[in-house]
């Protein structure tokens, strides 16, 4: 299934867990061949693609991560599957120090001010949380 925001389901899944737990968030991303940024913005006419779109997106997160606690863990391009099929282009890892500060980030002013670039630069992702533990 391809998205860009949690379900209902999965978000009330999301808060009936511990909320001061440390998280890692397991991102697999898909980028537009062009970045879709609305008409009005200045980066509409700059014929971007959607990896250099999410890449501004990441500048700017990784500002916000600094402020919250929040660790960038991984970022690399997908080479190959090798086990499986899909078609990711990328993989981020992000750590947060809890639930809680992973869920109140969009409501930042800071985060909201740099969210469009995600927008325009992803088509869709997958989005997998994960917790500290031991095999």
């Amino acid at each position: 299934m391809t998205a860009l925001q949690p379900s209902p389901d999965q978000i009330a899944a999301f808060l009936k867990a511990d909320m001061d737990e440390p998280v890692c968030m397991v991102n697999l991303l898909k980028f537009r061949a062009e970045a879709a940024y609305d008409a009005g913005t200045p980066e509409a006419a700059e014929g971007l693609t959607g990896q250099a779109a999410y890449a501004r997106y990441g500048a700017g997160v990784s500002k916000v991560f600094k402020k919250i606690g929040a660790k960038p863990v991984y970022f690399a391009p997908v080479q190959r599957f090798m086990i499986g099929t899909g078609d990711w282009d990328a993989v981020a890892l992000a750590w947060y120090p809890s639930r809680r500060v992973f869920l109140e980030m969009p409501q930042r002013d800071d985060y909201r001010a740099i969210h469009y670039h995600r927008d325009a630069g992803l088509l869709h992702q997958d989005l997998i949380e994960t917790t500290p533990g031991a095999i």
